[in-house]
């Protein structure tokens, strides 16, 4: 959906790091609903509760790390050099060995609205099978999973197949990064996400892609019991109990053991990152902000990652577990986790949304804006797992190009490469400020087909 005023109103008056359309056409969907915002104390109980689950409760969120908020800046009027580059980006090659994100470069893309559905990236789909209904939740709520199952088999089936797989290793991409939700992995009493064959179409196109590609596979949970953040993709509109909640926290262990299970039995078990959350919020009001989080969350997203790393060790170590920064960036979260740690910061940087963002500024913007982000306090490496090629204003379809060389450029040199979001957008209903529609920017097959995604880097601004 065409940015407004609204998501700027939500993520402050400047955004850099934001998350993708689906936020502004999550928060049009709700209209006038009340938003709620977690304010649980933490008791002695809950401790004891956790406890119970093998892990402790974090207490300790005032002693994080640096908040460097990208909401702080602005993209700034420059003169627009004419020079672009040619760059040569070496990607990493994962073979048969565990990788190790301090020195791997991804080259990747997003599977989403795949395994968990998203409105804006299948608007014709949406609306024949879903409806006016706003999420999967409601959706199944209402018609039952005996109607949503099979609907949701078949696009399991279609939306992303080994051909898509072939496009991407035509044109170097290294790894995938696929959203699922928990209901894929575990079946939570009284949840309306469907719960199928989520995992079979996964292993098909996983193993395929690893045998024939070389492809490293980042699996990750978009949604948790309870809902992360009161949008569609943290369970549905409007949850947001997943915190300081144990019953939920259990069942989101069990979903992390049975990826472990996944990943175990697949006989490739060195291809695989965990993604354990992604862009948790206890605070609506400040989503996609670092007030988005209050001390609480914090100290329950470490009380999580902690479990997931103890449950990661009974596997192997060498498993990585990404943790997505939920908008505080990797300097935030460093002092919660020992040097060594097998983690990786998951950062998106979006420009969208971002103040003063017109697209002949941008490409500049990204060089600085890399090295920012992407360097942390080098205790841990950064990814940006999600990225695209909108800007707010003066989208032009012939500087896509120098917007895609640059941003791969950038990510690789200053961070462990990125991954676009996303794979595929099938919109033509929305349009973007200046040229063409919202899909133009955001399908990475799309741009493939276009030419701006080919086997050289010959645009870059850096």
């Amino acid at each position: 959906m065409k940015p407004s005023t609204l998501l700027l109103a939500v993520s402050g008056s400047a955004v850099l790091a934001a998350p993708t359309p689906s936020l502004i056409g999550d928060l049009l969907s709700l209209g006038n609903n009340v938003f709620t915002t977690v304010t649980s104390t933490i008791t002695g109980s809950l401790a004891q509760q956790v406890a119970k689950l093998g892990t402790t409760l974090q207490t300790n969120a005032n002693q994080h790390g640096q908040i460097i908020s990208s909401v702080a800046l602005t993209v700034q009027a420059i003169e627009v050099a004419a020079k672009r580059f040619t760059q040569n980006c070496i990607w990493s090659k994962p073979g048969k060995q565990y990788i190790n994100w301090s020195t791997y470069k991804a080259n990747g893309v997003n599977l989403g609205a795949w395994l968990e559905i998203e409105e804006n990236y299948d608007t014709e789909w949406w609306a024949a099978n879903v409806g006016s209904f706003p999420d999967e939740w409601t959706w199944c709520q209402n018609v039952g999973f005996a109607v949503c199952g099979p609907k949701l088999e078949a696009r399991y089936a279609s939306f992303f197949t080994t051909a898509d797989i072939d496009k991407m290793c035509a044109k170097n991409i290294n790894t995938l990064r696929i959203p699922t939700t928990y209901a894929a992995w575990t079946k939570v009493p009284g949840s309306q996400l469907y719960s199928g064959n989520q995992q079979a179409y996964l292993r098909a196109l996983t193993n395929y892609a690893i045998d024939k590609c070389n492809m490293h596979v980042i699996i990750g949970l978009h949604s948790l019991p309870g809902g992360v953040n009161t949008l569609s993709i943290g369970e549905a509109f409007g949850h947001d109990a997943w915190f300081q909640n144990s019953t939920n926290l259990d069942y989101s262990f069990k979903a992390i053991d049975s990826i472990l299970t996944f990943i175990k039995t697949s006989g490739r078990q060195n291809a695989f990152t965990i993604a354990p959350i992604n862009e948790a919020s206890d605070n609506f009001a400040g989503f996609a902000t670092p007030a988005g989080l209050t001390n609480d969350g914090v100290n329950w997203i470490n009380t999580y990652i902690n479990g997931v790393f103890s449950r990661i060790a009974k596997v192997d170590k060498r498993i990585p577990l990404m943790l997505q920064d939920s908008f505080f960036s990797e300097q935030f979260w460093s002092p919660f986790y020992a040097a060594g740690t097998n983690l990786v910061i998951d950062s998106h940087i979006y420009f969208f949304a971002a103040s003063g963002a017109y697209s002949q500024y941008v490409p500049a913007a990204v060089c600085g804006q890399a090295k920012y982000i992407g360097q942390g306090d080098g205790k841990f490496p950064v990814f940006i797992g999600e990225w695209s090629l909108q800007t707010l204003y003066n989208n032009t379809i012939d500087n896509r190009k120098t917007l895609y060389d640059t941003q791969v450029y950038a990510y690789q040199k200053y961070a462990s490469g990125g991954a676009f979001w996303n794979g595929k957008m099938l919109n033509t209903r929305d349009t973007v400020d200046g040229e063409g529609k919202l899909q133009d920017y955001w399908s990475w097959e799309g741009l493939a087909d276009a030419g701006v995604v080919s086997n050289t880097l010959d645009q870059s601004y850096c």
